[in-house]
């Protein structure tokens, strides 16, 4: 996968996301920020993006129609979604992390979902 380092993270409030983002970064990742469901629309298009992370900030219906159009757009990326309250089933994710979760995890749950998508 060409882009499996880069992250898009939909992060609208610019908090909530912020301490995976700069995990991700310290990690080696790249981290495509954006603020708006349209702008993570037009980034999923351009196919740029190895993990889209997501967060219950964003209403669930717009995180399952991006989630959708990520996976048909990057069939080989990851989706991850992190949630306040424990609703993991309301969007089709390959890594859920909870809030309390260290955002260090985020970073080990890629690596573990590549490897094992890779084999």
């Amino acid at each position: 996968m060409a882009y499996e380092n880069t992250v898009l993270s939909l992060n609208p409030d610019g908090e909530m996301l912020a301490p995976h983002e700069a995990v991700l970064r310290e990690s080696g990742f790249e981290v495509i920020s954006v603020a708006t469901p349209l702008d993570a629309r037009f980034e999923i298009a351009m196919g740029r993006c190895g993990v889209f992370l997501a967060s219950s900030v964003t209403s669930f219906a717009i995180c399952r129609d991006l989630s959708g159009l990520f996976r048909q757009s990057c069939p080989d990326g990851l989706v991850a979604f992190v949630t306040q309250s424990g609703d993991y089933e309301v969007i089709d994710a390959d890594i859920f992390l909870s809030l309390q979760d260290e955002p260090q995890s985020l970073v080990q749950k890629i690596r573990s979902e590549q490897t094992r998508k890779a084999s």
